[in-house]
Order: structure tokens, then C-alpha cells, then sequence
């Protein structure tokens, strides 16, 4: 990856609080995060090994790491903007604000938002960062927390306290198809899960499984998240036809001599 300067201007800090990540990450190791982790996961797998190329990013948590294994593309690569997080393996990882990435534009075929948007201060910036970066028909893949689920509402309740995700900023994915339209992708796909309540206990009961698979399977908008498959849209460089013929040349031969 090359760094290149965003061709937009400085934003804010692209997290709500510098422990942000750490909170994050701390939650995604207890019962509740790794349960919806492995949910995303399943719902990743289901696209990523039909999208090829030769490059794909991560932007967000190594933990969802996992969720782009079975992608066929070779090179693939984290971002985090946490300076204190040092991983296990640190390879392929760069340490860059989300609202302005240090890759250069127009060299990734998959960029993978894993709740990168629920606590940016710019958001948009972080999807305009997003669509320069990938090439052309590029696919981006975004999952969010979504406020109209039982997870929403109680990050409602829960929104001043100090624990996460629960102090996100949920977007509805109506909302956020209207902002990708707008930037230039297209939308493929949204799907939803998560229709568990957000328990953190290591065993959950054969009922609350029940409801996670007649959710999915009836595709109902109240999961607890989402994910959007976008493609950057191309629009073709059509020629314009000139607004006049230039007359065809007449030779000698052409010409038919006046008879009497």
C-alpha cells in the first residue's frame, strides 16, 4: 500500500474517544461479541468468495478479521487507527485514520467497513475515503448496527453509559443506501441478523436460536445488524457524435458532362 494525501480536506478525529478500540475490542472477546462476530462472519462468507481481485482492506477491528478468510483474493490487508494496538501478526496491518486512509487511490477490489461508520465523528468522510480507494467496479461490503432491533433500542437506553457498542451512532440501512447512492455506488444487497437478545452468557437456549434462524430466513429488517454489498459505479465515457457530416470529397470521375 502506498500513501497518498485524501484528495478531501482534514475532517475530525475519525473515532468518538481514544479507548474506543480497546472497548470495542474487549467486547468483542466476551460471549455476546464473539456470538456476533461469528453471525457476521456467516454472512460475509456468504459474498466474499464470489468477489475476486487482487487486493482487499479490512477497516475497523481485527477481530472480524476472521470473517475474510474465505476470500480468494491473495493480498489482504487491516487498517486500525488505534497506535496502541499491537496484534498477534502484525503483517498487513497499518495504522491510519479512517477518514483519511493512507492507500493510494483506486487500489483496492474489496473494502471491507466492519462497523467502521457507528463511531466516526465524519462518517462521510469515511465512505469517501472508501469509495477512492477501490478500483473501478470495486465492491465495498459494510456492516452496521441497526437502531430498529431490540439491540437498538436498548443502545437507546444505554447510549450515555461508557460501555460499547452500546454508545455507537446506529444508522439505518435506508439511510446509508441513500448515502452510498449519492457517492456513486450501486446497491447489490442488504442483509440482516443478529435476532438474539444481546445476552452475554456462554450458552444460549434451543428458543433463542429458533428466533435467529426463522429471522434470517424470513429476511426481517429488525436484526440486530446489517450488511450492505455496494459496487463503485462506473459511468462510461461515451463519445459524442459531431453535430455535422463533413461533405464527401467529388473527383473528376464523379462528374457528368452536360449533353446538348
Amino acid at each position: 500500500m502506498s500513501r497518498q494525501t485524501s484528495w478531501h480536506p482534514p475532517g475530525n478525529i475519525s473515532i468518538l474517544k481514544a479507548e474506543y478500540g480497546a472497548a470495542f475490542r474487549a467486547w468483542c472477546e466476551q460471549p455476546v461479541g464473539k456470538r456476533f462476530i461469528s453471525l457476521e462472519c456467516e454472512k460475509i462468507n456468504s459474498i466474499i468468495p464470489t468477489l475476486y481481485g487482487y487486493d482487499a482492506v479490512l477497516i475497523g477491528e481485527a477481530n472480524f478479521a476472521a470473517c475474510m478468510q474465505q476470500s480468494k483474493i491473495k493480498n489482504q490487508y487491516q487498517v486500525n487507527d488505534d497506535m496502541n494496538f499491537v496484534p498477534a501478526d502484525p503483517r498487513g496491518l497499518a495504522c491510519s485514520r479512517r477518514d483519511r486512509l493512507a492507500i493510494g487511490t483506486g487500489l483496492m477490489d474489496v473494502v471491507y467497513l466492519a462497523h467502521s461508520l457507528e463511531f466516526a465523528a465524519n462518517p462521510h468522510e469515511v465512505l469517501r475515503e472508501a469509495y477512492r480507494i477501490l478500483r473501478a467496479d470495486g465492491h465495498l461490503l459494510i456492516s452496521m448496527f441497526n437502531p430498529y432491533s431490540l439491540w437498538g433500542a436498548w443502545g437507546q437506553i444505554a447510549k450515555h453509559s461508557s460501555e460499547v457498542p452500546w454508545r455507537a451512532n446506529f444508522m439505518s440501512g435506508a439511510k446509508l443506501k441513500d448515502w452510498l447512492a449519492l457517492l456513486g455506488f450501486d446497491i447489490m444487497q442488504i442483509n440482516y441478523f443478529g435476532f438474539n437478545l444481546p445476552l452475554n452468557k456462554s450458552n444460549y437456549s434451543t428458543k433463542l436460536s429458533m428466533f435467529e434462524r426463522y429471522g434470517q430466513k424470513l429476511d426481517l429488517p429488525f436484526g440486530a445488524a446489517y450488511l450492505v454489498e455496494a459496487a463503485k459505479r462506473v459511468i462510461p465515457l461515451t463519445p459524442a457524435a459531431p453535430l455535422w457530416h463533413a461533405e464527401p470529397e467529388i473527383s473528376e470521375n464523379d462528374v457528368i458532362e452536360p449533353t446538348a
